[in-house]
Order: structure tokens, then C-alpha cells, then sequence
């Protein structure tokens, strides 16, 4: 089993889970596998135009995906062209803007309230854009169908005039609605739903697979809360209120998680325990 996996928080935990955990990945007809990107697949970094692919992720990804009983999906709030670039892995579905994007190999789709609210995240890039053109270290990223401010190489003392910047632009906008991750402030089209939206989606579509997603931030709790009773919710990191049941320590831990997830199916397959 992966050694840097822990229990989740006390309401979260329950005894020795890893002999059920196996059985129960093992014994599912199918994995629909949702992966968050930024802080799972990538290890963060203070500009988002850096991150790149963990380097392990890219052959545990592909033995997944070569697996017929496996469905994996990246489920981010890039925009949907970033994300692809980034992954760069053929047969993966992927969720763009927190669920507003959807792509394959065959083509993608937006949510059709989202494109119509386009102009209201324009107008508020181009006012974020002005109000923080002296604040070093401040990046207001449009994204399509959504914006990013981000703050991470903001100077603390100037942290508070960027949040108030983005609550005073997006907070009286009726179209538009403000979320909040990790050294970022998000303006996105007030649709209901972030990336539970896409978890939901998914699972149309693969009904009795077994749903795992994995994600590191704030952003990824609807998703967890998304899944079913018998869904497996994975925190990438040590927050401490979580709807996941299980956590690892950092991307590091994720890449583990999914190279024994992808053991345990190889085993099922060949009708092997796989303990």
C-alpha cells in the first residue's frame, strides 16, 4: 500500500481501510477516475505558466488509461486549451473551468449560460487589469469563460487591496460570482455547481463505475462531496476540514496513490489478490 497515505480527519476515519479500500477498487466493474491538475498531477508553483506535469504522473496515467475498466478524467479550473496542452495525454477526458469545458478526443463543449456571460468576465479582467496594474506580483488571468486573479508572489502587506479590488468588481455583479483557492480568487458565471458539476457529468455516462477523484484544493470539496456513499474522495494535502476520507501528503503521494491503484486493477484482472 502507498506509505504516505493517512486516515482523514476523526469524523472521516474508519478501521484499517486498505483491505477494503483494494477490495472494493478491485471488485468495481469499472474506475471513473477524476484527477485534479494543479497541486495533484502538478506541483505547484508561483506562476501558473510554470506548472508542468509531476514526472511520474504521465506513465502511471497511461497504464491507466490503457486499461479498459478505467475512465480517467482531469477535472481543473484551467481553462480547458490550457489544460489540454499541459496533460497532453491522448484518451482522457477532460473538464476545463471547473466543469464549464468539456473535451475529449473528439471534440468539446461550454456550458451555454457561461459562453452567453463572456462579456461580463471581460469587462471585469479589463477593470481588475486597471485597478491592479502597480500591484507587483498580481495576475488577473482570463480564462474564457472565467478569470483567475492570482497572488501568491503578491506582497503580503498588499494581499488585502487585491481581495478588496476583486470583491469590489465582482461581488455587485448580478452575472457573476466570486470563489475562493489557494492564492487565487476566481470570478466565474453565476451557474450553479463547480467541479461537482463535472463529476456529476461523468457519471452519466459510466453509471456503475466506481468514482475517485483527487484533488488538492478548496475547489475540489464540491467534487468530493459530489460522489456517491461509495465513492473514494483523495485530499492532496493537510487541510484539516475536508469531505475526503483519505488524504496524502503532496503530488508525490498522489502519483503513489494512482501507481497502486493501477497495481490493484492489473491484479484484479489477472484474478490475483493483489495484497
Amino acid at each position: 500500500m502507498p506509505r504516505n497515505i493517512e486516515h482523514g480527519p476523526p469524523a472521516l476515519r474508519f478501521r484499517n481501510p486498505w483491505p477494503r479500500l483494494r477490495d472494493r477498487i478491485s471488485d468495481a466493474p469499472g474506475i471513473l477516475l477524476c484527477l485534479d491538475f494543479d497541486g495533484t498531477l502538478a506541483p505547484i508553483v508561483d506562476d501558473p505558466e510554470d506548472a508542468t506535469l509531476h514526472p511520474g504522473a504521465r506513465p502511471v496515467l497511461r497504464r491507466l488509461v490503457d486499461d479498459p475498466t478505467v475512465e480517467v478524467a482531469v477535472v481543473s479550473g484551467r481553462s480547458l486549451a490550457d489544460l489540454r496542452e499541459r496533460a497532453d495525454i491522448d484518451d482522457v477526458l477532460y473538464a476545463g473551468n471547473h466543469g464549464l469545458e468539456l473535451g475529449d478526443d473528439d471534440g468539446s463543449t461550454v456550458d451555454p449560460k457561461a459562453a452567453s456571460l463572456r462579456p461580463a468576465i471581460e469587462r471585469a479582467v479589463a477593470d481588475l487589469r486597471e485597478r491592479l496594474a502597480d500591484v507587483p506580483g498580481t495576475l488577473v488571468e482570463d480564462k474564457g469563460v472565467t478569470a483567475t486573479v492570482h497572488y501568491r508572489r503578491t506582497p503580503p502587506e498588499r494581499v488585502d487591496e487585491v481581495r478588496t479590488a476583486v470583491e469590489v468588481v465582482g461581488e455587485p455583479a448580478d452575472d457573476l460570482r466570486l470563489t475562493y483557492g489557494k492564492s487565487v480568487i476566481e470570478l466565474r458565471p453565476d451557474v450553479p455547481g463547480g467541479k461537482d458539476r463535472a463529476v456529476r457529468r461523468l457519471r452519466e455516462d459510466y453509471p456503475d463505475f466506481l468514482p475517485v477523484f483527487v484533488g488538492d484544493d478548496v475547489t475540489d470539496e464540491d467534487a468530493f462531496r459530489a460522489l456517491p456513499g461509495r465513492g473514494i474522495a483523495v485530499l492532496v494535502g493537510d487541510r484539516d476540514r475536508t469531505a475526503a476520507s483519505l488524504r496524502v501528503g503532496d503530488p508525490d503521494g498522489a502519483i503513489e496513490f494512482l501507481r497502486w491503484l493501477a497495481d490493484v486493477r492489473v491484479d484484479a484482472s489477472d484474478g490475483v489478490d493483489g495484497s
